[in-house]
């Protein structure tokens, strides 16, 4: 009875599901198509396994023309994004975050593990603008971070070539005088092939480091045991952009763990019961006289017949 009623709960529940899934498919659809002008065409397509290209020329912070490759050159990952200094929020937002990310990282990661390119998405922007730009989020962060995060201007057709490499799709807005477009971080390998790439305001921490340890392409090793767990258990899933945990493999670790916890509670108790079970048959044994002489093989069977015979009511004879 219980386990019918159960599986009819299953099937109700599954059901529900379903229905519900396909009404959620119809109404994101709706969503989609009720979207306001201004917001189409904003959007990151997918180029994960993709090259930036690396000879596309951009004005550092002190305006000189250089190579975007000439910050790959270390061998460490590269983590990327696209914002503007005029952006009236949404990059306000996004380099808040990341700046808040970055606190939560342990001390000295970056310029180690990666380092951090914003190149400016308005070509009407200054190297002298992008420099106050970079010591606003440098200085929350420290002078030593200078070093590592580089702020980037450039004409109109080399934004668009990295934009287009990055599938980063925005546009200018005239009636509005300002960019549409979406808040996207990049993880880049170091000969700058796109790794991961996370459509969002904020990163945490764990994903960010996932994803830096992941543009390594196994340069990287692991720290600790916390790393290790957290890569075993964690994937990515690309359908919620973001890594996700993974229950299959959290249940199996706990499992395991658990099943040594019980081991490990449980055995000294076995071990113990198994030799005083010994010590109680020798005691047996040496009370009814069966003791050997050392080097003398007994001649009545096992230790299991002894017993058993030592609690009957007729002496044990001796095998002639």
């Amino acid at each position: 009875m219980v386990l019918g009623a159960m599986r009819r709960m299953m099937a109700i529940t599954g059901l529900a599901l379903f229905v519900w899934s396909g009404r959620c498919d119809r109404g994101w659809a709706q969503l989609l198509r009720d979207l306001p002008t201004n917001a189409r065409g904003v959007t990151v397509e997918d180029r994960v396994g993709d090259f930036v290209p690396l000879d596309v020329m951009f004005n550092d912070e002190r305006g000189q023309r250089v190579p975007i490759g000439k910050y790959f050159r270390r061998g460490i990952p590269i983590v990327l994004t696209l914002n503007y200094s005029d952006c009236p929020g949404l990059c306000i937002a996004q380099l808040d975050n990341l700046v808040g990310t970055l606190r939560e990282l342990p001390v000295g990661v970056l310029g180690r593990d990666f380092e951090i390119i914003t190149v400016s998405i308005d070509p009407r922007e200054t190297p002298e603008k992008a420099r106050r730009t970079e010591a606003k989020y440098v200085g929350l962060l420290g002078q030593e971070a200078e070093p590592y995060w580089h702020f980037l201007t450039g004409d109109y057709r080399s934004i668009q070539r990295l934009a287009d490499s990055l599938g980063f799709r925005f546009y200018y807005d005239k009636a509005n005088q300002r960019y549409n477009h979406p808040a996207a971080t990049y993880f880049l390998s170091q000969d700058g092939r796109i790794c991961r790439c996370l459509v969002s305001l904020g990163v945490e921490p764990n994903q960010f480091q996932l994803a830096v340890g992941e543009a390594s392409q196994g340069r990287l090793t692991l720290n600790g045991l916390t790393d290790a767990f957290i890569q075993l258990c964690y994937y990515y899933d690309p359908d919620a952009n973001r890594y996700t945990a993974s229950a299959r493999r959290v249940m199996a670790f706990g499992g395991a763990a658990f099943c040594l916890m019980l081991l490990g509670l449980t055995a000294p108790f076995w071990f113990r019961g198994r030799a005083a079970a010994h010590d109680d048959i020798d005691t047996r044994s040496a009370a009814n006289g069966h003791v050997e002489p050392e080097g003398h093989g007994r001649t009545n069977g096992n230790a299991y017949n002894e017993v058993t015979i030592s609690n009957s009511d007729n002496p044990l004879e001796s095998n002639q």
